[in-house]
């Protein structure tokens, strides 16, 4: 693999953007992850056409629809270039809206057993193993 780095100026919407890309031995550009992720998520642009993409970067259609597909699959994220928002939210109380918990009733035979329903789902686990092998 060649590690000169390639420069394509692409023609895009009133403006030239520089793609940077490096070539193989055998001369395919070889894009990054980053890179394909943009791509993609400019292909999945409300309006955008996958072979309007492709071809604004100077490929097959078939390379940004595999993107595609990989990035469906988890196999590429995809680039998010504007920040993220900020959400005002309210937290309440949680003790304030409490109520008076239920109860956890485990009835094996004549033997009944009451547990308190925060009580940890590991225990009630263990107990119940307990009652199973004693009944």
């Amino acid at each position: 693999m060649s590690a000169r780095t390639k420069a394509n100026a692409i023609e895009g919407a009133g403006f030239v953007e520089r793609v940077d890309f490096r070539r193989s031995r055998s001369g395919r550009r070889l894009w990054s992850k980053e890179q394909k992720g943009r791509i993609v998520r400019e292909s999945l642009a409300p309006g955008a056409r996958v072979a309007d993409v492709a071809r604004k970067y100077g490929l097959r259609s078939q390379q940004p629809t595999h993107w595609r597909r990989a990035a469906r699959s988890g196999h590429l994220a995809l680039v998010i270039d504007e920040p993220g928002e900020f959400v005002e939210i309210a937290i309440e109380d949680v003790a304030a809206h409490r109520k008076t918990a239920a109860k956890i009733e485990i009835v094996v035979g004549k033997v009944l057993l009451r547990l308190e329903s925060d009580a940890a789902s590991t225990r009630i686990a263990e107990i119940v193993t307990a009652l199973d092998r004693s009944a």
